[in-house]
């Protein structure tokens, strides 16, 4: 068993580093050719670009859920259902994603907090990101569903493919032809394009044929749906929680704040995702146990994920904090704000430890289909956080904003492991039911 989650969750979070990369990269290059207003500007547009990744991301695990329930059931035919209704659920939403944010992104982006030349520059940047939607919809959303057919790795590959090529690209566009972030953007939507070419590859060659026809479910869509709301607000509601704090760092500190927690937030999301890439690294083993009914070998893998996921919070937080006066200078952040990321990060770092639990325990109730506790621990989060956020700097100013995200992670991790203590009396209690049921 052991052997199987780290074969499904090394290559999960792998991937998830090159994931948290690629907006480091941008803001590494923007940082130091563009400067404080660049690393603003990218700061105040991503949460436009989190929601398009969140939209793939959502769909792609609510149908890798489905797949990998059949899969253990041994249906093959409506696991192909699944697999082409997600593929159809993810064209549609890659299209009308598209028009809808490039439509409505001019508003968002004042609502947001984008001003002056900030604006300019996330307007630049804002534009070509979502020109390229489509293939975040899609880079985001087959990589799951990679994962829920055993191809951990070549998921981690495809994955690192994107990242090589944005590297690349980021330095040729923004260090070399100096064309600022409408090249850092360009560079991300390519390396995202690459992303999908090894998934295409796999699915199209693997995947062919099958059992039967295609059968046209409407219902199978909600159940996506359902199912995929968690990992879409898993995805989407750290960056909503992005515009809160840039509202209220602009408020209490001007742009040296703002630029602070830009270069936080890098940092901050990237361990997030390493949190998220274990706790969906083993969603495709316990949907496959929770399908086949295997109820001691689901807990075997939660606990490994929480395990997994304790340490290297820890680890990676200590190195964190242990760097924490020279990460702002690698951003190129300017004196302010380099004094201002810097102690930041000593409450960014005690929020991950604290999202390494909460984050298996969202990751649990999705793969086994609880979508209500899973969307409460998810949306609960950032609500908690906006009400942290406008309440704790009446107090003690800037360090009252850096303080709501752990204190709104405290609260989301006391609830979540309240809830997989209730979750698994009630399934012992079904299960001793139907043993006193089978008995008699």
């Amino acid at each position: 068993m052991k052997k199987t989650f780290l074969r499904y969750v090394i290559p999960s979070m792998i991937a998830f580093v090159f994931s948290g990369l690629y907006a480091m990269v941008d803001a590494f290059f923007v940082g130091r050719n563009v400067g404080d207003k660049g690393l603003a500007a990218i700061n105040i547009a991503y949460p436009l670009v989190a929601f398009v990744q969140s939209v793939g991301t959502g769909i792609g695990i609510g149908g890798a859920v489905y797949i990998s329930t059949f899969l253990a059931k041994g249906d093959k035919r409506r696991e192909k259902d699944y697999l082409i209704s997600a593929i159809i659920f993810l064209s549609v939403a890659a299209v009308f994603f598209t028009a809808a944010i490039l439509l409505f992104y001019p508003p968002l982006l004042k609502v947001f907090g984008a001003h002056g030349e900030v604006y300019s520059a996330a307007s630049d940047y804002i534009k070509v990101i979502i020109a390229g939607a489509v293939f975040q919809v899609f880079s985001t959303g087959l990589i799951p569903i990679l994962r829920n057919y055993g191809q951990s790795f070549l998921a981690m590959i495809s994955m690192v493919l994107g990242f090589v090529t944005n590297i690349i690209l980021d330095w040729l566009f923004v260090q070399v032809l100096k064309w600022s972030l409408t090249g850092a953007a360009l560079a991300t939507i390519i390396g995202q394009a690459a992303t999908i070419i090894p998934c295409v590859i796999y699915l199209v060659w693997k995947k062919r044929g099958g059992e039967g026809k295609y059968r046209f479910l409407f219902g199978d869509f909600l159940s996506i749906a359902r199912v995929g709301l968690s990992p879409f607000g898993v995805t989407l509601c750290p960056n909503i929680g992005v515009v809160v704090m840039n509202r209220v760092a602009y408020d209490y500190g001007g742009d040296p704040a703002v630029a602070a927690y830009a270069v936080v937030a890098y940092v901050y999301f990237s361990l997030l995702l390493i949190m998220q890439g274990i706790g969906d690294g083993s969603q495709p083993l316990i949907s496959y146990y929770y399908g086949k009914g295997e109820q001691k070998n689901v807990y075997a893998v939660r606990r490994y994920a929480f395990i997994t996921a304790m340490l290297t919070a820890l680890v990676l937080v200590g190195i964190t904090l242990l760097l924490r006066f020279q990460i702002p200078v690698v951003f190129g952040a300017g004196e302010e704000a380099a004094a201002l990321a810097s102690r930041a990060l000593v409450y960014f770092g005690i929020a991950v430890c604290l999202a390494a639990v909460n984050r298996i325990c969202t990751a649990y109730f999705y793969s086994v289909k609880s979508n209500l506790l899973a969307y409460i621990t998810v949306y609960g989060e950032v609500a908690f956080l906006a009400l942290f956020a406008l309440v704790f700097p009446l107090f003690s100013d800037l360090d009252g904003i850096w303080l709501a995200n752990p204190a709104s992670q405290a609260v989301i991790t006391i609830m979540g492991i309240v809830f997989c203590i209730v979750s698994d009396k009630k399934k012992k209690r079904i299960e001793q039911e139907k043993t006193g049921d089978a008995v008699r």
